[in-house]
């Protein structure tokens, strides 16, 4: 018995030296990083041109125009107009310039808010206006008859409304 009880104690002295270490995990050490300051360029920032809407002066000779349209407000060229379909992009073919009488609207230009006939109208908003169409700079409704305020903007016609 005494070879059975040496070979508990042997190998509890050996257990106890070399499987009761704990198994400590090594965390990595905390190290501070400065984080660089933030730095503001003040770059010049191209001025916002303000959108350009065409007019035209009624007077009192000028007749009723009787036609209707609608359409959505657009920009086409940094110009206000129409076009048919609000899903299409804009284009030559199927925009309108619109050309409001001078006293018939204001425009918010901050909020891109035209305000027509007491009702705000944002651009992408259906809009029915009557007036007419009309082709430029040679057609029945820009003769010296009426004083057109047109803004060159790459449209050749338009809707006269207001």
């Amino acid at each position: 018995m005494s070879n059975y009880l040496s070979f508990l104690i042997s190998m509890s002295a050996i257990f106890s030296l070399s499987g009761c270490a704990t198994n400590r995990v090594d965390r990595p050490p905390i190290v501070q990083v400065d984080t660089p300051e933030m730095i503001v360029a003040s770059e010049l920032m191209p001025a916002r041109t303000p959108l350009q809407i065409a007019t035209w002066s009624p007077d009192k000779t000028d007749g009723r125009f009787v036609a209707m349209t609608a359409g959505y407000l657009t920009k086409f060229n940094n110009c206000l107009a129409l076009t048919r379909d609000s899903d299409e992009v804009p284009t030559k073919d199927n925009s309108l310039l619109l050309v409001l009488a001078d006293t018939s609207f204001s425009w918010d230009a901050a909020g891109e808010v035209l305000l027509f006939e007491g009702k705000p109208y944002k651009i992408g908003d259906e809009l029915y206006l009557g007036g007419g169409a009309f082709t430029y700079p040679k057609g029945i409704l820009t003769g010296e008859n009426i004083k057109l305020n047109w803004i060159d903007c790459g449209l050749n016609k338009g809707w006269l409304g207001g």
